[in-house]
């Protein structure tokens, strides 16, 4: 099954226009935030968070708890709350017209979906639902300056996940869905040619012992994006 993102038929008229933003993408735990904290001060643009609010009583937190304790029951609904919430991030950024950065693009969240619905989690009907969703969707954006697609193992991203303490999902997170998870980026990152993209290796070499973006890090990402990004004036 092929990925619906990839498809240049679904985007607005006049082509791949840009809407001046950088997208981070990768599985959960990769450094997506780390990352976009780090490129939001270097370039002085907005970083668009995931999670809104990274409490442990937000809605967000509460939809996933739900979701890793019964998937079946709860993953139609909690795709359509991520996706509705990227749609409203990208058409607030072209409304304003400002560079800015998502730490998660709307492209890849097929990706969740698609895990989903192979592991048979996700009914036949609900990711047809989702997919038209996501279709109607794609027909009003314009696609990103660059993707930058940040990888790591399961074993490094699991370890992130404990550490970070952000409710119970270290322990939730199945590691065969994650595994199922990480194979279905791979094979979205090949076949993705909507914007320029760039790879990133972000396993446990790649941090500083606080969990920050060593410089030598930094400066590799930053030069990669150099020709497809503007500084911001803040």
């Amino acid at each position: 099954m092929e990925f619906t993102s990839v498809n240049p038929e679904l985007y607005i008229s006049g082509g791949k226009a840009k809407n001046m933003a950088i997208v981070i993408d990768g599985i959960i735990g990769v450094g997506k935030s780390t990352v976009g904290k780090f490129l939001s001060e270097e370039l002085g643009v907005p970083l668009f968070m995931e999670l809104k609010d990274d409490g442990k009583e937000s809605l967000a937190q509460r939809m996933l708890d739900k979701f890793y304790l019964d998937q079946s029951r709860w993953s139609a609904i909690i795709q359509v709350m991520f996706l509705n919430d990227r749609f409203k991030d990208i058409k607030r950024i072209e409304a304003e017209g400002n560079h800015a950065i998502l730490d998660r693009s709307i492209y890849g969240d097929e990706i969740f979906a698609k895990t989903i619905h192979e592991r048979g989690q996700m009914t036949e009907d609900e990711f047809i639902i989702y997919r038209d969703l996501l279709h109607n969707m794609l027909m009003h954006i314009r696609v990103p300056d660059v993707l930058i697609y940040l990888d790591a193992s399961v074993d490094t991203a699991m370890e992130r996940i404990q550490k970070r303490s952000r409710s119970s999902e270290g322990d939730l997170i199945p590691r065969d869905y994650m595994e199922d998870l990480r194979r279905n980026y791979e094979a979205w990152f090949e076949a993705f040619d909507l914007c320029p993209k760039v790879r990133v290796d972000l396993n446990e070499s790649a941090l500083g012992e606080n969990g920050e973006v060593k410089e030598s890090v930094k400066q590799q990402i930053l030069s990669a994006i150099e020709p497809y990004v503007e500084r911001g004036t803040e």
